[in-house]
């Protein structure tokens, strides 16, 4: 049994004749014949009386008739729900943040797909990069954004990197280190709280490097933590002062709540972000509209000078 025989039943049923029901389904009278008797087989009993001239269900034939209407129905919307799924207009997808990814997408992510795609279910999954590996490996989440240098390369993973973003120091607009008109230094920054989200290898020998021993992220780094929007509350609150991607306190440091603070020699950081999918798995169509928007919106930050 399969949903053609379906069809020709239902067109047999709708039109009470074999050949206006042929013409309905575009095939030859006899073909269409074929079908039915080779349905009946299969079922056991017959669909159909012939007498003479008229063709009449049977009782079974009505029985399978509303059956088939129902299997029929749902066979146009499964079409219909591929189509959707297919345009990326339907369906959901399931994404992992971490830290910094979190403070810089989430909102704005969430923002764009009510806006622009309502039909999409969008699940976002925040924790540190380990956690967000795993889930993905077990696929509770479809796709992950992370800071690339705390992906490691492995066989099974696809690792898409984005646009890379500038990284500074932050403090609130009137703290103590702005006040003066000398340049500031490594070591007066150091008089302060200092707070990041973990200080990756790179970035700790790069700090190193331009700054000296002091720098050395065990030394100074006082708070850490992935919940950037705790960070950045206590470093409006307080003479804290943040270590991290820019864009990350974009819209603060566009009102000028925060400012960054330039310092003598300059830091000269970066950070990357990168998607992260499984090799070999299919992808939700929706995922390319989270992929675009994401990329769209580093390339904005990074026009924007962050």
């Amino acid at each position: 049994m399969n949903l053609q025989q379906l069809d020709h039943l239902l067109a047999l049923a709708e039109t009470g004749s074999f050949s206006r029901a042929s013409e309905k389904v575009h095939l030859t009278q006899p073909a269409l014949s074929r079908s039915i008797q080779m349905l009946e087989q299969e079922l056991g009993l017959p669909l159909v009386d012939r007498i003479g001239k008229r063709n009449e269900l049977t009782p079974f034939g009505r029985l399978a008739l509303a059956r088939a209407q129902r299997i029929a129905m749902e066979a146009q919307e499964l079409r219909r729900s591929a189509a959707l799924l297919a345009e990326g207009q339907a369906g959901r997808v399931r994404l992992g943040l971490a830290g910094a990814p979190s403070a810089l997408f989430a909102g704005p992510l969430l923002s764009h797909m009510l806006r622009h795609h309502p039909g999409v279910g969008l699940q976002l999954r925040s924790g540190g990069h380990e956690l967000q590996l795993a889930a993905l490996r077990a696929r509770s989440v479809d796709a992950l954004l992370l800071t690339y240098r705390s992906v490691a390369p492995r066989e099974d993973l696809h690792i898409e990197v984005l646009p890379r973003l500038r990284s500074g120091f932050v403090c609130r607009r009137d703290h103590p280190l702005l006040a003066p008109s000398r340049p500031v230094r490594f070591a007066d920054m150091a008089r302060f709280p200092l707070l990041s989200t973990t200080v990756s290898d790179d970035v700790a020998r790069s700090l190193v490097e331009r700054y000296g021993d002091a720098a050395a992220p065990q030394r100074w780094l006082q708070v850490s933590s992935d919940e950037i929007g705790a960070l950045v509350s206590a470093v409006r609150d307080t003479d804290a002062i943040f270590l991290g991607v820019l864009a990350a306190t974009g819209a603060l440091l566009d009102s000028g709540e925060l400012v960054e603070l330039q310092v003598k020699p300059a830091a000269l950081l970066d950070a990357q972000f990168a998607l992260v999918t499984l090799e070999g798995r299919t992808e939700p169509p929706a995922l390319r509209f989270v992929r675009e928007f994401c990329t769209q919106l580093l390339q904005d930050e990074v026009a924007a000078g962050r």
